[in-house]
């Protein structure tokens, strides 16, 4: 997710096409992941002080398909799991 924040928001054209993860495991882990940032590499370490790279600007979390807006393209990550709930 981290990357393909990055990669959205190094390039404009993609913008307009959203991102979603339907995963409420990765939501647990991102709650982890900003709040133990000191242990990542520098990089990470780095962009945190000017903002928590874990606070994603193009990566939504979908919880359920009442939230999810069928109008065009998107890129959606799931498990399996939450394939099934279409």
């Amino acid at each position: 997710m981290l990357i393909l924040d990055e990669y959205w928001e190094a390039n404009p054209a993609l913008q307009g096409v959203p991102i979603y993860y339907a995963s409420a495991l990765a939501k647990k882990c991102m709650t982890v992941y900003q709040t133990y940032i000191n242990m990542m590499n520098r990089r990470i370490q780095l962009q945190s002080q000017v903002s928590n790279p874990f606070v994603f600007k193009h990566v939504l979390n979908l919880k359920g398909m009442d939230q999810f807006d069928d109008n065009g393209p998107c890129v959606i990550m799931a498990s399996p799991g939450m394939l099934q709930m279409v």
